[in-house]
């Protein structure tokens, strides 16, 4: 599947670092300079404090798979099926979760607990998406 399939995103003031940095290869969260909360995506406002006092932070991997879907539904035309959606976790960033395809694997073999390293894919009007490439560790 091409990444480029899609709608390009929706850029706002709160967002607009995210996307600079994943053209960079580097995916960024919030964090909280009052209580240290991180958080995705961008809001501008912390999710556990509601401070406004927020920076852009990079996230180290590896993740973790929490949660998946594998996709059989064709929703434009050019979009190749099936394909995994993950949501994946951080241990060294609590709180955060992003969701991404899964790359690296057949659909099929997604499965919570696998370990994931953080990808980008070419994406819709230029943009670089996020996507996660399995790496062999964790849950088979």
């Amino acid at each position: 599947m091409d990444a480029t399939t899609g709608i390009p995103p929706a850029v706002t003031e709160e967002t607009a670092p995210f996307w600079d940095a994943a053209r960079e290869g580097r995916l960024l969260v919030e964090r909280c300079g009052d209580c240290g909360a991180e958080s995705f995506p961008p809001r501008g406002i912390c999710r556990a404090c509601r401070s406004r006092a927020t920076a852009p932070a990079e996230v180290a991997g590896p993740g973790v798979v929490y949660s998946y879907t594998v996709n059989h539904q064709r929703w434009l035309p050019d979009l190749e099926v099936p394909y995994a959606v993950v949501l994946v976790e951080f241990p060294a960033h609590p709180g955060v979760r992003v969701a991404g395809r899964l790359r690296g694997c057949p659909p099929e073999a997604a499965a919570v607990g696998q370990a994931v390293d953080v990808g980008f894919e070419p994406g819709p009007g230029g943009y670089a998406i996020p996507s996660f490439v399995a790496t062999g560790g964790g849950t088979p």
